[in-house]
């Protein structure tokens, strides 16, 4: 079965800058803003659910939420997820050990 495989990783600059952005209201340069506009959701909802690390939450949330925008993406994706034709799976990529832990 084909695999469709969202990755985050440790220490994500743009993840970061999104956690700037909504929690400092910080602005910035360029095309950055558009980036960082389809990673605010995961971090209010980091910031709602995770006490700690608001980076690494955010990393984790924006991953599900990925995942979970491919089961929704009709009609293609959705239809095959559904389907069981492919599968979607989340996972963190560890860039100091090289592993990746699935969520």
């Amino acid at each position: 079965m084909p695999l469709l495989m969202v990755l985050g990783h440790t220490n994500c600059g743009a993840v970061a800058a999104a956690v700037k952005v909504v929690m400092d209201r910080a602005e910035l340069p360029g095309h950055l803003p558009e980036l960082i506009k389809s990673i605010e959701p995961a971090v209010i909802v980091a910031h709602g659910r995770h006490s700690g690390d608001l980076v690494a939450a955010a990393i984790e949330e924006n991953v599900k939420l990925n995942v979970k925008r491919m089961h929704d993406d009709e009609p293609i994706l959705s239809e095959a997820l559904a389907s069981k034709a492919i599968a979607a799976y989340g996972g963190i990529y560890d860039l100091a050990t090289g592993k990746v832990s699935l969520i």
